[in-house]
């Protein structure tokens, strides 16, 4: 009765089906407040734009770095006839060869009784919790701001721990405090291609991982009462309808090493340093090491192909990273102009947009010029046109400058000579 005589009072609201809304009021922030607020905005923004410049500096380095490094190993690589044989004149070179997977045992899952001839074995656990999802409106009202907060609170499978103690309200939403079940990924210890060892990074790359199919008629020696149902185990009474508490887990495999219900072995092409039976990074002069593996049967100049696209991708990801970063950096930097001018709305309004354009100029700008400048020391011509570009926004705000004053000197002629006409004639 309360809440419908004043629905705008400070408090919790019952806004729907388990969820409810919290309203409180704040006073506007007052001019010096947002001056203040603009300073450590615009002191942020000093420290995020020092550090834009050696992120895109160490990148263009990094970036050439691996792509001499990739070369280099390219017009090394020795392309191996056999791997069952790790033959000595071959000891400490890059080396190319294919081959499937093989280890000496299966993986396997005691609890819940699963067995599969593979590299990796990972165990995928969820729990079914309450989830609380918060959304925040703002209005402002006079001098005030009123803020609504709905708080909603759904049941879903989880693979991490929510704590409900930190929820709006507990009462209703409990969670357990700990997972029943562990997750885990099994690797194998030993793992080889022929008879080749392969090192600990190149099975860390064996990371294709493909559902384990279940049986419906699978038990688990752990727990009987365990269900089967849409190839994950179910700690449940009923996994159609469960309840807060109850457990899935799934299985998944990486690299099977072995010929089984499941398929044949995975081929994977691998480049890396032979150590005898063993392999190893390979160092390159350029400052790389290499060790790459893909799945399949790829030739050198494929898996080559496929590292410089990737180096590709990673750079101008990082690029365009360095340059955002920027361009926020002088927007938080500027913010304070805005702050002075923040009760005239026109003025407000364009100011905004003369610093936007200005801010994604500038940024551009130092963007480029960095980048050429980590160019210059590996590629001189391509750093050079990239300084080049950088300039032209520069070149052209000075051209505009100069045609603008041309255009006024001569406006300024012509006002001046006709005065002088009418002075003349007035006489």
């Amino acid at each position: 009765m309360y809440r419908q005589t004043y629905p705008d009072a400070p408090g919790m609201h019952t806004s729907g089906p388990d969820s409810h809304t919290r309203v409180s009021y704040r006073e506007n922030p007052g001019f010096l407040s947002r001056v203040k607020n603009s300073f450590f905005g615009a002191f942020f923004g000093f420290l995020l734009f020092c550090g834009s410049f050696p992120v895109l500096f160490w990148n263009e380095g990094r970036a050439v770095q691996t792509a001499q490094s990739l070369d280099e190993g390219l017009h090394s690589v020795i392309h191996l006839s056999t791997v069952d044989v790790a033959f000595e004149h071959n000891n400490h070179k890059l080396v190319y060869f294919t081959g499937p997977l093989h280890t000496n045992k299966p993986l396997t899952d005691a609890d819940y009784a699963v067995t599969v001839p593979a590299v990796k074995l990972k165990k995928h656990v969820e729990m079914y919790q309450w989830v609380e999802h918060e959304h925040t409106k703002e209005y402002k009202e006079g001098n005030q701001v009123r803020r609504e907060t709905t708080y909603t609170y759904n049941n879903e499978w989880r693979s991490d721990l929510v704590n409900s103690r930190n929820f709006d309200r507990e009462m209703g939403h409990k969670n357990p405090g700990s997972m029943p079940v562990r997750a885990e990924t099994i690797t194998a210890d030993d793992v080889t291609v022929g008879n080749f060892h392969l090192s600990k990074g190149l099975i860390g790359k064996i990371s294709h991982f493909q559902k384990y199919p279940l049986a419906k008629s699978h038990l688990v020696p752990s727990d009987p009462q365990v269900k089967v149902f849409q190839g994950a185990f179910y700690h449940s009474a009923d996994p159609i309808r469960p309840n807060v508490g109850d457990v899935r887990v799934e299985f998944s495999y990486a690299g099977l090493s072995g010929n089984s219900e499941l398929g044949p072995a995975d081929h994977v092409s691998i480049v890396a340093r032979q150590a005898g039976n063993r392999l190893q990074p390979y160092q390159t002069e350029a400052g790389d090491a290499l060790e790459l593996l893909y799945y399949g049967v790829l030739s050198p100049e494929k898996i080559f192909e496929a590292e410089h696209a990737a180096n590709t991708m990673l750079t101008w990801a990082v690029r365009v990273g360095g340059w955002f970063m920027m361009f926020v950096a002088l927007y938080l930097m500027t913010n304070i102009l805005q702050t002075f001018v923040d009760w005239i709305p026109l003025v407000r309004e364009i100011l905004s947009l003369g610093l936007f354009i200005v801010n994604l100029s500038v940024s551009f700008s130092l963007s480029l010029i960095t980048i050429a400048l980590g160019w210059i020391r590996y590629r001189p011509l391509i750093g050079l046109t990239l300084l080049a570009c950088a300039a032209v926004p520069w070149v052209l705000s000075r051209q505009r400058v100069r045609m603008r004053k041309e255009k006024d000197d001569k406006t300024d002629n012509i006002l001046f000579n006709n005065l002088d006409d009418k002075a003349y004639y007035s006489k």
